[in-house]
């Protein structure tokens, strides 16, 4: 991932493109050198607030807002800041009712202009951090050791302690402005915290690194910054500019960027990622409708010609064939449909067997054109003599009729004679019926009629 480190320098800025991948660095180069270069850049802003003042205390634990009225407090009561400061912190730990916090106060006055005149230019810009907190996490993930870091610039000198990739402490000793920087001060002030860590009574500080420009106040020797996550080219250029590397190394805690921009960062992806798929999916439908309708095209040109050539065959073999002969051939489509039209009287006979009723079987099977003596309704009689009446003639559609007999008695014939009504009925709607019973034989006439 490529991230530009911008620091400004009065009116002008100096920037840096570093590339690592996950908290590895793998190397840097100087650049871009001006504003227009930076449109799309994923930036970190290295912010030199006029104040920063930072602290680790302990309060009690509790919800968000109480604790951050704790910490607000106890920043106030240092005296540190004339107006209220931008209060930034990270619970480190919670032991029982107490929590440890790593507190970073800070004085955000102009950040806004500096961030607009990167916006005018298309930075993306991802965070704002202090300088001397980019050192001193780096040296927190450089050194597991307790380690004092001494970062040496031309205003003055900060002094970080830090210990398994925590940071102890933080302070900032000015230069004297007539004076500039001097080699006895900051010799003075290291000696100093390092006595502080020996007199507490725990372990001391095993490790004194000078980094920064004017590092060779307290160390001349060409040493490099020893890191694991860092090439050996990387590890020469932080020893004088750590804050490059270590703006990487910043938690998102102590973003100094203002939340409603850091909210637009967390959801700008995901917006055009959504756009990105919709675009993708309006062109992909497009593109569908485009080639549905080409189909379509085609298939009604293939149709139309498919269709032109029918037409034209058919009057081809129309004039070939003799008129005298056009009539016999009309008749034999005639009679061809006819008989594709008549019922299939096999598949009836079978189907009768089936659902014919024990005892009984068909005697008789007429099929008659439709009016001659077709029949619709129902009546059923226990009297041999009883004639059933006949209806008005309807369609011409054939008629069927049916004569079953078998012996058995007047209840079983009577179940047997309904078993079989039904089930013609739900072969054809409208079945003719008849029952006739002769008590002295014990012998059951069913006789039915139906149109086909």
């Amino acid at each position: 991932m490529r991230t530009v480190v911008v620091r400004f320098v009065e009116e002008s800025f100096r920037a840096v493109t570093v590339r690592s991948r996950g908290k590895v660095v793998l190397d840097w180069s100087e650049g871009p050198s001006d504003f227009s270069d930076l449109s799309r850049a994923r930036t970190v802003v290295l912010w030199d607030a006029p104040a920063m003042h930072f602290m680790r205390e302990q309060v009690f634990r509790g919800p968000g807002e109480v604790l951050a009225l704790q910490i607000q407090e106890k920043v106030e009561r240092t005296g540190f800041f004339r107006s209220p400061p931008s209060v930034f912190y990270h619970v480190e730990r919670e032991e029982g009712n107490t929590a440890q916090v790593v507190i970073a106060a800070v004085e955000r006055t102009h950040l806004n202009v500096r961030l607009e005149s990167l916006w005018r230019h298309g930075a993306c810009v991802q965070a704002v951090v202090h300088p001397a907190l980019a050192v001193a996490f780096l040296a927190a993930q450089s050194f597991p050791e307790r380690t004092l870091t001494v970062w040496v610039e031309e205003q003055g000198f900060y002094l970080t302690v830090t210990q398994g990739g925590h940071i102890l402490s933080l302070r900032f000793v000015a230069f004297d402005n007539l004076t500039g920087p001097v080699e006895s001060l900051v010799r003075e002030e290291t000696a100093f915290t390092r006595d502080q860590y020996d007199r507490a009574g725990g372990p001391g500080i095993s490790r004194v690194l000078a980094c920064g420009p004017l590092r060779r106040l307290l160390d001349p020797s060409e040493a490099l910054w020893a890191s694991r996550d860092m090439s050996d080219a990387v590890q020469k250029a932080a020893m004088e500019h750590p804050e490059w590397f270590g703006a990487l190394c910043v938690p998102a805690a102590f973003n100094m960027l203002p939340e409603r921009v850091q909210a637009w960062n967390r959801h700008m992806p995901w917006a055009m990622r959504a756009a990105a798929a919709l675009l993708v999916l309006s062109l992909g439908q497009a593109g569908l409708w485009g080639y549905w309708k080409h189909q379509a095209r085609a298939l009604e040109n293939q149709a139309r010609a498919v269709g032109t050539q029918v037409a034209y065959r058919a009057d081809v073999a129309q004039k070939a064939i003799p008129w005298n002969r056009m009539a016999v051939l009309q008749e034999y489509r005639r009679v061809s449909e006819t008989f594709e039209r008549e019922p299939r009287m096999d598949a009836w006979m079978v189907w009768l067997s089936e659902v014919m009723p024990k005892n009984f079987r068909v005697v008789r099977c007429a099929l008659s054109k439709g009016g001659e003596g077709a029949r619709v309704g129902g009546a059923v009689s226990t009297r041999p003599i009883r004639r059933a009446e006949r209806p008005a003639e309807t369609a011409q559609a054939p008629v069927l009729s049916l004569e079953v007999k078998g012996n058995a008695g007047i209840a079983e014939a009577h179940r047997a004679f309904g078993a079989l009504l039904a089930v013609l009925k739900e072969r054809k709607s409208e079945v003719f019926s008849r029952f006739d019973y002769d008590e002295k034989s014990s012998q059951a006439v069913f006789s039915f009629e139906m149109r086909l």
